[in-house]
């Protein structure tokens, strides 16, 4: 479903023609919850970054890569010129695990340090291919994409009806709906979630 049909279909349940800024908040806002509540494989992109030059430690930000990032899956070394390889997967890290039992700097690690990604190679690194998890879009309407609206819409519908009940006090309805985006939810982890990023 589109923008507007999720629209229609929650103001079918809550009758609320009265409070359109409060349905369209809350179908955003269940746009959202439905997303991050796992890791799905469609949520899923990658592209190719490159570096000014070749260093062993790089640094960038992922939200300048993807600007609806939500949270990183892989760095792969990309070996070679622009016809080249994306080779191994590099190992996410803690900070706090940057040294090896020795103390000295691990290498073919990634990390985040505030809102850079941190990489540490033991060849000079170039180029490479960054996998992460995105947000849908869901501004302006116009462009509002989700495939979970597309493919599991009362997911969508009920957890936005359940707000809006509860922001006008319909406790009762509100949980009524709760028991409803429960089946929705079970059923969009049943077959979509991917492996969890470490």
């Amino acid at each position: 479903m589109n923008y507007t049909e999720l629209y229609e279909e929650v103001q079918k349940l809550v009758k609320r023609p009265d409070l359109q800024s409060t349905v369209d908040s809350a179908i955003k806002a269940a746009t959202l919850k439905a997303h991050q509540s796992d890791f799905f494989f469609n949520d899923l992109v990658e592209s190719a970054v490159q570096f000014d030059e070749a260093r062993y430690i790089q640094t960038f930000n992922p939200k300048e890569i993807f600007p609806r990032y939500r949270q990183a899956k892989y760095v792969r070394v990309w070996e070679g010129d622009r016809c080249g390889d994306a080779t191994y997967f590099l190992e996410h890290i803690g900070i706090e695990a940057a040294l090896d039992m020795y103390g000295y700097t691990r290498t073919e690690v990634f990390y985040f340090s505030g809102t850079n990604l941190q990489i540490r190679t033991k060849i000079p690194l170039l180029r490479c291919l960054f996998g992460a998890y995105v947000h849908p879009t869901i501004t302006p309407t116009e462009n509002y994409s989700s495939w979970i609206a597309e493919e599991y819409p009362f997911a969508i519908i009920y957890e936005a009806a359940r707000s809006v009940f509860l922001g006008i006090g319909f406790t009762e309805q509100s949980r009524g709906m709760q028991a409803l985006v429960a089946e929705q939810y079970a059923a969009l982890s049943l077959s979509n979630v991917d492996t969890l990023p470490t």
